[in-house]
């Protein structure tokens, strides 16, 4: 006789964006807009958005706007892609007006169509996260 078994959801593999401590940066880019933390101690801003400084470990933490403007600063075309995406695409680091630097996906232009130095606009898509929620991400145009 075969033994009935009980199905069990599987939990997300990465943490509900709401249960974050930086839940404020997944609702600005909700709205289209790029935030981050900058150290009210001493002034260093902090990408991907921190809790407490890396430089002097404070946790006096503001969030500050980010440009929507930077240019090219490296590029690479992946053939190995993430589940969601069609190979090949082209990533990039982009450098923005005040010196943070970004990783991301370049969704208007090829990795042939690209050189340092290229003007980038930051823009959002909505892209699926691990196959747990859709969520608005940012990603790079060439102007």
């Amino acid at each position: 006789m075969e033994e009935e078994r009980e199905i069990m959801e599987v939990p997300p593999r990465y943490p509900n964006f709401e249960q974050t401590a930086i839940k404020e940066f997944w609702d600005a880019l909700e709205n289209e807009k790029l935030i981050t933390t900058r150290c009210e101690s001493c002034g260093k801003i902090e990408f991907p958005p921190k809790i407490i400084c890396t430089s002097c470990y404070s946790d006096d933490m503001e969030w500050v706007d980010l440009p929507l403007q930077g240019k090219l600063y490296s590029f690479a075309e992946m053939f190995a892609v993430p589940s969601g995406f069609n190979p090949p695409i082209t990533v990039a680091v982009v450098e923005l007006e005040n010196g943070v630097r970004l990783f991301g996906h370049v969704i208007n232009a090829s990795y042939d169509e690209l050189k340092v130095g290229d003007d980038i606009e930051i823009t959002f898509e909505e892209m699926n996260w691990f196959d747990y929620k859709k969520h608005k991400y940012f990603v790079f145009k060439k102007k």
